[in-house]
């Protein structure tokens, strides 16, 4: 009785998780694999910089990473 009871248990929980068993029996094919990223691309940290105004600018990777400039602020 107990071992119906966590198979039910455990049936529910794998429903409930939207996890299915597949019916084949085979497993589920891979994802399409990530793009390629070219060997010069430039990936800047994902920080942001909070202006006098209250709005947020993110680093450019076009000026090395530098934050962009927040509004009405001079580009040195």
């Amino acid at each position: 009785m107990i071992k119906g009871f966590f198979a039910a248990a455990l049936l529910l929980l794998l429903g409930a998780c939207g996890t299915s068993l597949p019916v084949s029996g085979k497993p589920a094919p891979a994802g399409p694999p990530p793009p390629s990223m070219s060997d010069d691309a430039i990936v800047c940290p994902a920080d942001v910089k909070q202006c006098p105004d209250g709005s947020y600018v993110s680093r450019n990777p076009d000026n090395g990473c530098a934050f962009a400039p927040c509004p009405g602020e001079r580009i040195q």
